[in-house]
């Protein structure tokens, strides 16, 4: 007898059964950032300003997503303020009427190049568009370092990991605000880490949200929200345990 994977859960539920939910997971890019900052030095492509539109794309070699399986959700990400922060962010409400993303396969970071169209090595998903909130707040800029991971950016339609590298580029129209010239930055590795420079990950920014070409700059270190896909583990073990009760069901009613 076979077993249907998206209606184990149900046949599991109606016998009673304790089914394995999947937990949002977070994977920090890069890896070697996830509790220590990455330097001293800050970018704000992501978070521009009033009148500042933007577009900004992370290239992750998959050495960077080992953790990931084929099938995980990244369903969106957060970004920290640079160690020589000391104030929150944004200091009011900020509103970017538009706020677009699109996340697909990429190209080796090391072969990446500033056609920013090229570094998709398919057609991406566009996993967010329309207005963004970011309420007062958001990031601190105290503690740490490194500084607390500020509010999610969620996606509205889940990116489905297909294996390999991967590519997220940002284009926003600048928010509603002026920010603070001397604080309003992001936590970056820089050109000269040496993981930048083996290629484990790469960063272009470019001035306007419709641009084509980029120019090669910082990485922000990013943290992904992941929904891992049930492991096939706990799917045979489920399938068993139902087999197995349904079996002895039928013996007491034979």
């Amino acid at each position: 007898m076979s077993f249907n994977r998206t209606r184990l859960p149900l046949l599991a539920a109606a016998m009673g059964l304790l089914v394995p939910m999947a937990h949002a997971q977070f994977l920090v890019v890069p890896n070697a950032y996830e509790n220590v900052a990455a330097s001293a030095s800050g970018l704000n492509t992501f978070i521009r300003d009033l009148g500042n539109t933007r577009t900004g794309q992370l290239l992750i070699n998959s050495n960077q997503l080992s953790t990931l399986n084929v099938g995980d959700q990244i369903t969106g990400f957060s970004f920290r303020l640079w160690t020589g922060s000391t104030l929150n962010f944004p200091a009011t409400t900020a509103t970017w009427t538009d706020y677009t993303i699109n996340v697909g396969v990429g190209v080796a970071p090391l072969l990446s190049t500033t056609l920013l169209a090229t570094n998709f090595a398919g057609t991406p998903t566009m996993v967010r568009s329309g207005a963004l909130v970011v309420g007062a707040g958001a990031y601190s800029g105290t503690g740490g370092p490194p500084r607390p991971w500020g509010t999610e950016i969620s996606f509205q339609t889940p990116y489905v990991y297909t294996g390999g590298h991967l590519a997220i580029e940002v284009r926003h129209t600048g928010s509603d605000i002026v920010n603070n010239a001397a604080n309003d930055f992001l936590e970056v590795a820089t050109t000269l880490d040496a993981g930048y420079l083996a290629g484990d990950f790469r960063s272009y920014t470019a001035v306007g949200n419709a641009a084509t070409l980029g120019a090669l700059t910082n990485f922000t270190v990013t943290r992904l929200s992941v929904t891992p896909i049930p492991e096939p583990a706990s799917i045979a073990a489920l399938g068993l345990g139902a087999l197995a009760l349904m079996r002895r069901r039928k013996r007491k009613t034979a």
